[in-house]
C-alpha cells in the first residue's frame, strides 16, 4: 500500500479509537498489529521498544484512574492502559517501516497532495543530514575529551556547537539546490511519478470497513 494511504488509514482508526470506550477493540488492534509485525519480521530490539515505550504512560493512566478516578474508574483505567498500547502499536505499523518508504511518502505528499516542493525537499535534506548530525555530535565530544573536557549528553555546549554546524550545512544545502536549478515556486517535472493505485484505495476501504464492523457489530 502507498505509505500516504497507510498513514491516512492509521490516522482514521486512531481517531475513532479516541471515542470508543472498549477494551476489546483495543486488544484486537494490538493483536492484529502483532500479527502484522510477525509477518514483517521485526528485530528483537524493535519488539523491545514496542513493549517498553507504552509501559510508563500506560501505567500512569491506569494508576491515576484506578486510585483517583470517579464513576466507572476501574473500566476506564483498563481502557486507557490498553488504548496507549493500541495507539503505539498501531502507529508503529507506519513509523517502523518509514525509513524504507520515506522517499515515496514525501514524493506522494508533493505530487498528489501538492505540498510545497520547497518544504518537501528541505525535509528530505534534513532527514539525509541526520546521520551527519550524529557523527558531528560524536566528533564534538571526542574533540572536547582531547582538551580534557567531558561533554555529557545534557551539556548545552554540545548542542550549541551542533546547531552551529547544522546552520552551516543548511546554507550549503540551499546553495547546492540553487546551483542544481531548484527554483522556489516553479513548476517541476519528476523522474518518477507516484500514482496511488486502485488497489490501494480498495485495500484502505476494506480495512476501514472491517474496523467499522468491529466497532458496531450490531450492523450485521
Amino acid at each position: 500500500m502507498n505509505p500516504l494511504m497507510k498513514f491516512g488509514v492509521i490516522m482514521l482508526i486512531a481517531l475513532e479509537l479516541t471515542f470508543i470506550k472498549s477494551v476489546t477493540v483495543n486488544l484486537v488492534i494490538i493483536i492484529v498489529s502483532a500479527l502484522i509485525y510477525t509477518v514483517l519480521k521485526l528485530r528483537w530490539q524493535q519488539w523491545l521498544w514496542l513493549l517498553l515505550l507504552p509501559i510508563l504512560p500506560g501505567l500512569g493512566s491506569w494508576f491515576s484512574l484506578m486510585y483517583f478516578g470517579t464513576g466507572d474508574h476501574v473500566h476506564m483505567a483498563w481502557i486507557m492502559l490498553s488504548r496507549v498500547f493500541a495507539y503505539l502499536w498501531l502507529g508503529g505499523l507506519f513509523t517502523l517501516k518509514l525509513n524504507d518508504e520515506r522517499d515515496i511518502f514525501l514524493a506522494t505528499l508533493e505530487q498528489r497532495v501538492h505540498l510545497s516542493a520547497t518544504f518537501v525537499y528541505a525535509l528530505v535534506g534534513v532527514l539525509n543530514f541526520m546521520p551527519a548530525v550524529n557523527q558531528q555530535v560524536k566528533t564534538i565530544r571526542v574533540a572536547a575529551q582531547m582538551r580534557g573536557q567531558t561533554l555529557h549528553i545534557w551539556a548545552p555546549q554540545l548542542y550549541f556547537k551542533a546547531i552551529l554546524a547544522a546552520i552551516r550545512w543548511s546554507q550549503n544545502l540551499a546553495e547546492g539546490m540553487v546551483s542544481h536549478g531548484f527554483t522556489e515556486g516553479a513548476t517541476r517535472t519528476h523522474l518518477a511519478v507516484v500514482k496511488i493505485k486502485l488497489r490501494d484505495w480498495v485495500i484502505a476501504a476494506i480495512i476501514l470497513l472491517m474496523f467499522q464492523l468491529l466497532l458496531f457489530p450490531g450492523w450485521y
